[in-house]
């Protein structure tokens, strides 16, 4: 399953699931919003924001609204994703097929003979806490364990094969997963994939074969990207051209295929109009 709300949603509530002129597909854990045109409604309903365009999603201007907890599907008619984790659901536009659905479950303002798809969605807003898994380039691939390659008596700096971007400076975290600094994180100031430094220091020796986990994250504001269905982190996106901006609160990456992110979204990608 994708992203969970743990502290102060705004309220939950029944919305139907965008189809503008071609069926969408949406995750329980998607991170949703109103489809938008230049800043106006392009759709009927809520689609997943998706991976960001542009510098903290100047071009494709989502507008995160809510997280996605179920569907009006019934018990007989939903689908789950072994991909995704959790249930997913299509949207019809035809009479056909709405009324074709099997459907039960909605409240709010919507009737309970309405055969449209419905989310259950809790509104997130600017001080909403989102708890997210953290993947590499597909759900469920854990972030990759790098092991050090040349001993450094500073603790000042770790060398590693390749990774799979460029990070950017001052917005990779690392975690050190074994060897004298076990359990300690340390965010890195290089833009480099091989040599990766440190001005905070780690405070032991860091020797050849010591293994570490890294991930395109900091505490506080930073660079952050989704997967196109918005169901969670990427752990080493291309941030030359498009990112989100979102506040971090935690970092965990003690588990292997366990690594979660808590965090907010940062003020500024709440606003549709925005430069």
């Amino acid at each position: 399953m994708g992203f969970s709300v743990i502290e102060n949603p705004l309220r939950t509530i029944w919305v139907p699931v965008d189809f503008a002129n071609s069926a969408k597909t949406l995750y329980e854990g998607a991170i949703v919003g109103s489809t938008l045109s230049s800043s106006v409604p392009a759709g009927e309903g809520v689609d997943a924001i998706g991976a960001a365009a542009g510098a903290s999603d100047t071009t494709g201007k989502a507008v995160p609204f809510g997280v996605i907890l179920g569907f009006n599907n019934s018990a007989d008619s939903g689908t789950y994703s072994s991909t995704y984790m959790g249930q997913s659901a299509t949207s019809v536009g035809t009479q056909a097929l709405q009324v074709a659905r099997s459907f039960r479950g909605a409240e709010g303002m919507f009737a309970k003979s309405d055969p449209m798809l419905l989310a259950k969605v809790a509104v997130i807003g600017a001080d909403t806490i989102l708890k997210g898994r953290i993947f590499n380039g597909a759900y469920g691939t854990a972030p990759t364990v790098y092991s050090n390659t040349a001993a450094s008596s500073t603790g000042g700096g770790v060398t590693t094969s390749a990774l799979g971007e460029t990070p950017i400076t001052y917005n990779h975290t690392w975690f050190c997963r074994s060897g004298a600094n076990r359990g300690l994180y340390r965010t890195a100031y290089d833009t480099s994939t091989t040599t990766h430094t440190f001005y905070l220091t780690f405070p032991q020796d860091i020797a050849v074969g010591d293994t570490f986990c890294p991930v395109f994250l900091r505490l506080g504001t930073c660079a952050a990207q989704f997967d196109t269905a918005s169901t969670y982190l990427e752990a080493q996106p291309d941030y030359s051209s498009n990112y989100y901006l979102i506040d971090v609160l935690e970092l965990h990456l003690e588990t292997a295929g366990e690594e979660y992110a808590i965090f907010k979204f940062n003020a500024d990608q709440l606003c549709a109009a925005r430069a």
